[in-house]
């Protein structure tokens, strides 16, 4: 990428930002204040009960969907939540008049203008969401980048071989790493970074991830660490790694198949491996994978 590239990813993005805002400040301006206030309710009560009731749709998908329970959990409280924010704002456009039905002119005006400074600022709220989104997935991106310039990358040393070609990442994965990196540059990126709340600490064990992957010595380095090979030598999970199918859709980026495989599935929800896991200090495992290794010289070095 060119050094000018950052700059003009940071134009399009904040342009089609400011672009976004002005079509939500009209948007507020045609409904009214009342309708953009129960815009902004229903959103808030589609997150609320998504996040308190998906557990309980994701468990009644159970019963039609053989996939992993976090997976159903999430895809409840999606669905939860989209037909709450419908539902409310239907009822809102039923109860309450636009900007245009208000016969008196006062009225009709600041009507109109509280609404557009609500849509307005609902606008920067879904800027707000999208510089986080795309730092997240950014860091993703970073990841799978990295896995793809690693073409030895095994699941562990019981991976049959030989495994098959690995694909290039798609122009989205790296739009999305290059639009991470815009964002973080210059001086809007010191901006970016304050009001992201996402922790740091976060960003910091994708980065490290992806550090991981980009070789095969650091790969190995992770699997050596004190408490991968409990977790390795679990009889579902090495099961996992001698599986041909599983190698072929990890490398394949064939994400919905591995979601579907039974293997998978009863791996993902095994309390014993649940327990594993929480117990497994995952950055200490990532910082000693790629840390330097000391010289053979210097062991004996003070």
């Amino acid at each position: 990428m060119s050094s000018g590239a950052p700059d003009l990813l940071q134009l399009a993005f904040f342009g089609g930002a400011a672009v976004l805002v002005g079509l939500k400040a009209w948007h507020g301006w045609r409904v009214g204040i009342v309708r953009q206030i129960i815009g902004v309710v229903a959103m808030l009560a589609a997150y609320l009960v998504g996040l308190f009731g998906g557990g309980l749709v994701g468990a009644a998908l159970r019963a039609v969907f053989d996939l992993p329970e976090n997976v159903l959990a999430v895809a409840g409280s999606v669905s939860l939540g989209v037909v709450i924010y419908a539902a409310v704002n239907l009822v809102g456009s039923i109860l309450f008049k636009k900007t245009a039905q208000q016969s008196v002119a006062i009225v009709r005006l600041g009507y109109g203008l509280s609404g557009a400074c609500v849509g307005a600022i609902y606008g920067l709220f879904l800027v707000w969401i999208a510089i986080v989104a795309i730092r997240l997935l950014g860091c993703l991106a970073e990841t799978q980048i990295a896995v793809a310039h690693n073409p030895h990358l095994t699941l562990g040393k019981h991976t049959p071989k030989p495994t098959p070609p690995s694909t290039p990442p798609s122009a989205v994965v790296r739009g999305l790493a290059d639009m991470k990196h815009s964002l973080e540059s210059g001086a809007a990126g010191v901006v970016v970074q304050q009001v992201d709340p996402v922790p740091g600490t976060l960003y910091g064990i994708l980065h490290k991830l992806g550090l991981m992957v980009s070789t095969e010595q650091n790969v190995n380095r992770f699997l050596s660490y004190p408490g991968v090979q409990p977790l390795l030598a679990h009889p579902k999970v090495a099961a996992l790694q001698t599986d041909t199918e599983i190698t072929r859709d990890i490398v394949q980026r064939r994400y919905l198949s591995l979601m579907r495989n039974p293997r998978i599935i009863a791996a993902a929800n095994d309390p014993e491996i649940g327990a594993l896991m929480r117990d497994f200090e995952f950055e200490k495992a990532l910082d000693y994978a790629i840390q330097p290794p000391e010289p053979k010289g210097r062991k004996g070095e003070r």
